[in-house]
């Protein structure tokens, strides 16, 4: 979601993705709301300080990562999509889900677990379920 001012004089602009639960017309307004009425969550949000970014900086390298996990498989035709590929795909996604929830809980909790840690934890998770042969 890209949320701009209508307002000529004002000079901001912000980019935002939206993941898993948060993928909800209502999740995506309150936000635009809250960005456009509130210049010091804007001014966080713009400085990459606000509780959002911070996890998105965070997750999507890594998910990326799981991503090209996945993708050097030679078990795997993904990311071609196939009868094959279906549930590797719905296993990448789930890992990402989960991976993304808990870096969510890392930056709003305070959590005292690395984000690295947790990503490891996924990429092995990933491993062993393609050297099973994704059952």
């Amino acid at each position: 979601m890209i949320v701009k001012p209508i307002d000529t004089k004002s000079d901001w602009l912000i980019n935002r993705w939206f993941y898993f639960t948060e993928q909800t017309e209502a999740y995506m307004w309150n936000f635009a709301e809250k960005i456009s009425t509130d210049k010091e969550y804007r001014r966080q949000s713009r400085e990459e300080t606000a509780d959002w970014k911070r996890v998105d900086n965070l997750y999507e390298p890594l998910a990326r990562r799981l991503y090209q996990e996945l993708s050097r498989s030679e078990r795997s035709d993904f990311p071609v999509m196939n009868d094959h590929s279906r549930s590797d795909s719905e296993k990448l996604e789930s890992l990402c889900e989960e991976l993304f929830e808990e870096i969510k809980r890392i930056v709003r909790q305070g959590a005292d677990q690395h984000p690295e840690t947790i990503y490891d934890e996924k990429e092995a998770e990933l491993r062993q379920w393609l050297a099973d042969g994704s059952e």
